[in-house]
């Protein structure tokens, strides 16, 4: 019984951490091109002429573009490595989301200095702490502002003028996706590319965190049918009504995007899966990038701990019945011998 405890113990604890980074990400959103689209001047020409309901709902945007195979070398050791190299321009907190290390990101103005992954810091200066030092890709030098903690090797510079993106990343909490995709209408192409929502993981990751509850209350109500006399039976209905309540306004929150006008539109539910599942398909149809494969794995891991969590009621009901049914236990000090119970007299 201690090691059920336990493990429901690592199982709720991870999967709130999934649950936290995913998140972190929330009103994040991503438009992926197979071809260059814009640039850094067109999206600062976006900003000077877009409404205030844009500027007001819209708290940041960032392009990049992503290149692999690029060699970043360590002049003074005369150490060289293939790296990731993305160019952006924008918040580079979009791309790898919370896993800044050391320093800082670079900033949208900066054009001299650079972020390296652990990795890509420990290959060439075989250390993390180096922040400060300078490396060069082809005749470009760059100053280390920051490290991040990510797989492989990575490094991430502001783009230069005139550089073209073919990927975007918005940042908008609150905003359904629909109107994300309105206010930018002008620098985004319908009907085109990848799109990745982070708030319909979100959602759906927060009913598998309060699927648990469910089990919970059937349970609780089971065992207060057992417990309470029969003329109190009346107040089973009212406290199973009120726990679902309670259990679905903690547990469904969407946008609006995934309200329709009338719960009996039927319609509308089959469209919606089918557009949202033609984008979970396309998205996956490519290579991820780094924010993606961070959403798609906190949703994997709270939907696989969710299923040990809820599972865990069987074990228990299992462990019960092998103790019952064998008379033995495991002995917590030595697992080679087993702790049995006194023979009845």
């Amino acid at each position: 019984m201690g090691f059920l405890i336990l493990l429901t113990a690592c199982a709720l604890a991870a999967e709130i951490h999934f649950y936290t980074e995913l998140k972190s990400m929330q009103g994040q959103s991503g438009f992926y091109y197979k071809e260059n689209i814009l640039t850094r001047e067109q999206a600062e020409g976006f900003w000077e002429n877009a409404s205030d309901d844009a500027k007001r709902e819209i708290r940041d945007i960032t392009l990049f573009g992503e290149k692999n195979g690029k060699v970043l070398r360590n002049e003074d050791l005369g150490r060289d490595t293939k790296v990731k190299l993305v160019e952006m321009a924008g918040n580079m907190n979009l791309i790898t989301p919370g896993r800044l290390a050391a320093g800082a990101f670079v900033t949208d103005s900066d054009r001299k200095g650079c972020v390296i992954s652990k990795k890509t810091a420990d290959t060439l200066f075989g250390a993390y702490e180096v922040t400060g030092e300078q490396v060069s890709m082809g005749k470009d030098s760059y100053i280390i502002r920051g490290i991040v903690d990510t797989a492989g090797q990575l490094c991430m510079i502001q783009g230069k003028a005139g550089r073209q993106y073919n990927c975007i990343r918005v940042e908008a909490p609150g905003i359904p996706l629909s109107v994300v995709r309105q206010r930018l209408s002008g620098i985004l192409i319908e009907g085109k590319g990848r799109i990745s929502e982070c708030d319909l993981y979100l959602g759906i990751g927060r009913i598998l965190l309060y699927l648990p509850l469910w089990i919970l209350l059937y349970l609780a109500l089971s065992w207060l049918r057992r417990r309470i006399p029969s003329m109190l039976h009346f107040i089973l209905p009212v406290a199973g009504f009120s726990g679902v309540c309670g259990i679905l306004l903690l547990s469904l929150h969407f946008s609006d995007d995934y309200v329709p006008s009338a719960w009996s539109d039927f319609a509308f539910w089959t469209q919606l899966f089918a557009e949202k599942k033609e984008d979970f398909l396309k998205l996956l149809n490519d290579s991820l990038y780094y924010a993606d494969s961070l959403m798609l794995g906190c949703a994997a891991g709270i939907l696989v701990m969710t299923v040990i969590l809820c599972a865990l009621p069987a074990g228990c009901r299992v462990w019960t019945i092998w103790i019952k049914n064998t008379g033995r236990m495991p002995c917590l000090d030595n697992l080679d011998k087993e702790c049995r119970p006194e023979e009845k007299r």
